[in-house]
């Protein structure tokens, strides 16, 4: 079953083929923010080098033994018949050390899991980046949404000085009122103020991770209040196994039986072969030279390497079980925090927000007509002020608890399934 998980379909209607630039003019969408990442990312850009050189490693440990041309002269400069070169014999030889066990087979066959345990680390490195991405953009629709409702409250505020102003100029409102009233008007220019700071910043910290220092956009293309059905936890419990870090404990698993093999192989001796021809100078007659060596107890010598290969290969199902619990209880408090980020904001849409807005409205009639004070009234808009808020942040972590989730489930940003 494929986990189209809503974050990176998402509920901003993402094409993840956008193009691959963003202009002032030109909201930025999730699709865009991932492309430039791909593509421009230094720390993605240095992981194919990585692969590349893997690769390397690979025709490294498979090479066989190279073969040895070699000359060996004897009978000359000593005494007698054998002074100067008048004696000289020379032997010229070609021979290889000849690896028994198969050994540069299983060298490469090790070097071939370590590479595969760096692609898996690579894929986690690139789901960890993605959703970093998503996460930053969740940031700036968050603040952006926070922007409007500053820009709201501003104008309420506004509002509420001008009837101060009228009930204070009509005798029924006192200098203390109004002042109060002038405060919350400067408060909410300052709130206002801030969150151009927070925008800037947060469209900042979004572009640095496709290395552009300076923002080419103004705006995100986001809807932040819609949520998307959560999956249940028993389906997302079953899809962990595409974890990276899961999916390496196979790999790790295949390494450790190489590293075993490779360790016995080492009781095999190898064998130095060398031969070529002798002439002999005073019969001008030929010979073959023919010269092997072989090591003696490589048995014994082979036995520490056995035991800690096969030490090493012990440890990992313990390693791979802790992992995978360890995964599991974090899968399973993000998905009750999900839940809980679901349930505060229909309680906040339904339930709080509509009835602060109702008292809202109450506490401004009866402030008009005299029966409430001017604090009574702040108090009501603080309290539909708040539980806007509220809403914002509940709605904004329960996007990026999902994209904590299918980072966790291995789900690819790019094409919404799983890798």
């Amino acid at each position: 079953m494929r986990y189209i998980f809503g974050a990176f379909s998402l509920m901003w209607a993402v094409t993840v083929t956008a193009t691959p630039m963003t202009t002032a003019e030109k909201p930025l969408t999730l699709g865009t923010a991932i492309a430039l990442v791909l593509e421009n990312n230094p720390q993605l850009q240095a992981a194919d080098f990585d692969a590349k050189a893997a690769a390397a490693r690979i025709r490294q440990q498979s090479q066989k033994t190279p073969w040895q041309l070699g000359i060996t002269f004897d009978n000359f400069a000593g005494s007698g018949e054998s002074s100067g070169i008048d004696g000289l014999e020379a032997v010229i030889t070609l021979g290889r050390v000849l690896e028994l066990g198969d050994k540069h087979s299983l060298r490469g066959e090790v070097a071939q899991h370590n590479a595969g345990i760096l692609r898996h680390e690579q894929n986690a490195q690139r789901l960890d980046l993605l959703a970093e991405t998503a996460t930053r953009y969740i940031t700036a629709a968050r603040v952006e949404a926070e922007r409007e409702l500053a820009k709201q409250q501003l104008t309420l505020m506004q509002s509420t000085l001008n009837a101060v102003e009228q009930r204070y100029k009509a005798g029924k409102a006192g200098e203390a009122e109004r002042s109060r009233a002038q405060i919350s008007l400067a408060k909410a220019e300052l709130a206002l103020e801030e969150t151009s700071h927070r925008l800037a910043n947060s469209h900042r910290q979004l572009a640095i991770l496709w290395g552009e220092f300076i923002p080419a956009f103004n705006t995100i293309s986001a809807d932040l209040m819609r949520l998307q059905q959560e999956p249940g936890f028993a389906s997302l419990d079953k899809a962990l196994e595409r974890n990276p870090a899961i999916a390496s404990l196979a790999t790790m698993e295949r390494l450790a039986d190489a590293r075993i093999r490779l360790a016995e192989a080492r009781s095999s001796p190898d064998l130095d072969i060398f031969a070529g021809p002798h002439a002999y100078n005073d019969t001008s007659d030929v010979g073959l030279f023919l010269h092997l060596k072989m090591p003696l107890g490589t048995g014994n010598r082979a036995q520490p390497f056995e035991d800690e290969a096969s030490a090493l290969a012990k440890k990992e199902p313990l390693l791979a079980k802790n992992k995978r619990l360890a995964l599991r209880v974090t899968l399973f408090a993000l998905h009750q925090e999900l839940l809980h980020d679901r349930d505060r904001f229909l309680a906040l849409r339904d339930r709080i927000i509509p009835a602060a807005e109702k008292a809202l409205k109450a506490y401004t009639r009866g402030y008009n007509m005299g029966r409430y004070s001017l604090v009574e009234l702040t108090q009501a808009q603080e309290t539909l002020l708040q539980a806007r808020i509220e809403a914002i942040d509940a709605a904004a972590d329960h996007h990026q608890n999902r994209y904590q989730i299918d980072r966790l489930i291995g789900t690819d940003l790019t094409t919404g399934a799983q890798q």
